[in-house]
């Protein structure tokens, strides 16, 4: 089935003041817009003085020349750029109306490269800059000629008349087709001067609706559940304008600010600068220990390892809003549908499970990011300059959810904060014996070695052949390993290179049910009706009896986060901070649990990112020799994901249709934005 974003701008463009819409017709001149292509979700952005000196590097680059920056007009006037799906980075350059190419990273050169649209195709034949192939007729990824230029190297196809076809590219000494263009590809570009100030003042209609929904749905948020306010504040510009929206409506919010440790000097700076100039009270969340201190334990973070989400954001987060805010608090959160798929589906107001007193909403969840812009220079707000340096996403300059190129970034602005992170990975190859390529090709994004993306970049970059060691990078995460292992349904018996500590059982054991506990020497033994435990130095045991009541693996992977979570634990609290009953605490940096007190509900293991993210990712896989196991399979309880759609839905009021267009699941009428 083909994917499909749930929601998406119909960008259209204004074809007498040459500016683009976000609604279908220009409030300066009424003339109806005409479409313009580009990829979903269409988040188009105005493009800085930082993303033209990588378009003018990405040009060279491709064609060592860069004449093409002012023959298609992206020197001059207001230019955009939209994300479009890659591997790595890729956006596509919007001039005039017309996609004039796509500037990407190339994560196997590590170098920024240029692709032809159809109309830089035709202007670059046309001054000789690339080598053209004539043909009759073109079909996908054919071989039109030889070819002795370097690999990669772009040729126009066109047809005996010169009309452009396609692109082909050399691979192995063969011009192979690439891309194939649609003849209903609009190619008249528009030349007549223009600039943000003409794109606000004609979208004026669709930029007054955006503002003064937001701002109303701050004023009656605020009046319906009389908490204090609080703004998330990123230093980012989606949360810059969800601020300024805040106080528009009458509102003073409190800052809050998740200082990770991992900002960059800029968007530090531009947190203080921010709350200064609008003189409001800033709050910081910190960890408790550094992310450094936490990458001994965990080793790297990764997309499908994300144990820094919870240790250096959501912990320290969740510490703040509840010894500050402990009777809950209104907060306003700088989130747009078209960031992700998951945002996208978001409504406007909903509740992180973890900060459950905390009611979340967002002002801007239907602003494209050209109108967040629109927003940010017609008001003159003070935002992170790290964007006209060509950055696209702040935050954690390390993120493993970030992109090659966004790391090349980081180490081309910043050689010496990078130097420190690379110096730390290759510690990290050295001990889980992998090789260079795993730090140069920035393979640690990914924990599970069948991750699509993994072997996506290993295939280009390694070859085929390539193939780690996954179980020893595993164990060696861990810090021991599974000398032999026996798994059956009724009975497991796993045998450790480690002692494993009577204490990690004793001191936990009502999380594992109402037990009796017998020891004798060297062996404890925990019974229960169903099942017992058995631990004799460095063997476990689990044996049940009834297996519809209770199997085997799945007790053994409760048993194992528990012994895990004591000889691993990092002290960062999570435990005692989410515990409904204050049943247990830290001693000697040791989870210690009152029995009397304990509800056995499971939420401080749940929350612990020892037992949920090391346990869990690394453990279970080795545990049962697959890596599509996790406990998240092998255990029956789910949680259900619940989506919400916003409130606007129900809105019912003038008919009017606009430029922002949906597709979900629902019949959404055609006044669905209406107010």
């Amino acid at each position: 089935m083909r994917f499909r974003w749930p929601i998406q701008v119909r960008l259209r463009w204004c074809p007498n003041c040459n500016v683009p819409l976000i609604q279908d017709y220009c409030s300066r001149c009424g003339s109806r817009g005409f479409e313009v292509k580009v990829s979903p979700p269409g988040d188009v952005r105005p493009v800085f003085s930082g993303d033209l000196e990588i378009i003018k590097e990405s040009l060279e680059n491709e064609f060592r020349d860069y004449s093409l920056i002012n023959l298609l007009g992206i020197d001059r006037g207001l230019v955009l750029v939209n994300k479009v799906p890659h591997y790595d980075d890729m956006k596509e350059v919007i001039v005039g109306g017309v996609v004039v190419g796509r500037y990407f990273f190339d994560p196997l050169k590590l170098r920024w490269r240029w692709r032809l649209s159809k109309y830089s195709a035709e202007v670059a034949v046309g001054i000789g800059l690339v080598k053209s192939v004539v043909v009759d007729r073109i079909k996908p990824l054919e071989v039109v000629r030889d070819s002795n230029d370097l690999e990669d190297t772009q040729y126009v196809i066109v047809d005996r008349d010169g009309n452009v076809l396609g692109i082909g590219v050399v691979r192995s000494g063969k011009v192979r087709v690439q891309t194939i263009f649609s003849k209903n590809i609009k190619t008249e570009f528009i030349s007549k001067p223009n600039s943000l100030q003409d794109f606000i003042r004609s979208n004026d209609l669709m930029l007054r609706i955006l503002i003064s929904r937001g701002i109303k749905h701050a004023y009656v948020m605020n009046s319906k559940v009389r908490l204090p306010v609080t703004i998330s504040y990123s230093g980012g510009k989606d949360s810059l304008v969800a601020l300024d929206l805040t106080l528009r409506a009458g509102l003073e919010p409190k800052v809050v600010f998740n200082d990770t440790g991992l900002e960059l000097p800029e968007t530090l700076d531009n947190v203080v600068m921010v709350s200064n100039h609008y003189g409001l009270e800033l709050h910081e969340a910190r960890p408790d220990k550094t992310f450094w201190e936490y990458l001994d334990t965990f080793g790297p973070p990764a997309k499908d390892f994300r144990w820094c989400c919870k240790l250096i954001k959501l912990i320290p987060l969740a510490k703040l809003y509840k010894g500050v805010f402990p009777q809950g608090a209104l907060n306003v959160i700088g989130q747009r549908g078209f960031e992700s798929i998951d945002r996208a589906l978001s409504g406007r107001v909903w509740r992180n499970r973890w900060i459950s007193h905390i009611l979340n909403i967002t002002l801007i969840q239907e602003w494209p990011q050209i109108a967040v812009w629109a927003y940010i220079i017609s008001n003159k707000l003070k935002y992170n300059s790290l964007y006209e340096r060509g950055f696209d996403r702040l935050g954690c300059y390390l993120c493993p959810a970030a992109n090659i190129a966004e790391y090349y970034m980081v180490r081309k602005n910043y050689p010496s904060i990078w130097s420190l992170w690379e110096e730390r990975l290759t510690r990290w190859a050295e001990r889980f014996n992998l090789p260079e390529s795993w730090v140069r090709y920035s393979l640690w994004r990914w924990l599970n070695p069948l991750a699509s993306g993994r072997r996506r970049v290993e295939v280009r970059c390694l070859g085929k052949e390539f193939r780690g060691d996954w179980v020893l990078e595993y164990e060696r995460r861990l810090g021991f390993s599974i000398l032999s292992k026996e798994l059956k349904v009724n009975h497991v018996k796993l045998v450790f290179s480690i002692v494993i500590p009577h204490d990690s059982l004793i001191n936990q054991v009502s999380l594992l049910g109402e037990l009796s506990v017998v020891k004798d020497g060297d062996v404890l033994e925990l019974h229960s009706d169903d099942y017992v435990i058995k631990l004799s130095r460095n063997v476990l045991e689990v044996s049940t009896r009834n297996i519809l009541k209770t199997n085997a693996l799945d007790l053994v992977s409760r048993v194992v986060k528990v012994i895990t979570r004591w000889l691993r634990c990092v002290g960062c609290g999570a435990c005692s901070l989410w515990c409904p009953n204050k049943a247990i605490g830290l001693v000697d940096d040791k989870p210690l649990i009152n029995n009397d007190k304990c509800l056995k509900c499971g939420i401080c293991l749940e929350v612990c990112p020892v037992s949920e993210v090391l346990v869990s990712k690394v453990l279970i896989p080795i545990i049962t020799g697959s890596l599509s196991r996790t406990t998240e399979v092998i255990t029956s309880r789910k949680t259900p994901k619940i989506i919400t759609l916003s409130r606007l839905s129900r809105l019912n009021l003038r008919d009017r249709k606009d430029s922002i267009t949906y597709d979900v699941d629902l019949s959404i009428p055609d006044n669905f934005f209406n107010y």
